[in-house]
């Protein structure tokens, strides 16, 4: 949220986009953060399946509204 935020201020779509594309990679840490959770601290199978399903939509999202800025 704070990489699109700091994205949307600096007032270019190309910046912007940008900063969609950094938040796209912080979404793939906080997947790999969440299998080190998982393998350590034994979360439950359905609470890991529903939080990384969450984390993969949001990186489809932002990868598609990428995509649609950069065809601007």
């Amino acid at each position: 949220m704070l990489n699109i935020s700091e994205g949307f201020e600096r007032k270019s779509t190309k910046e912007f986009a940008n900063y969609l594309n950094i938040a796209k990679g912080s979404s793939g840490e906080v997947r790999s953060i969440l299998y080190v959770v998982k393998d350590n601290y034994k979360i439950e199978d359905k609470l890991f399946d529903e939080l990384k399903s969450g984390i993969e939509s949001i990186s489809a999202q932002l990868y598609n509204f990428r995509n649609f800025l950069n065809k601007k």
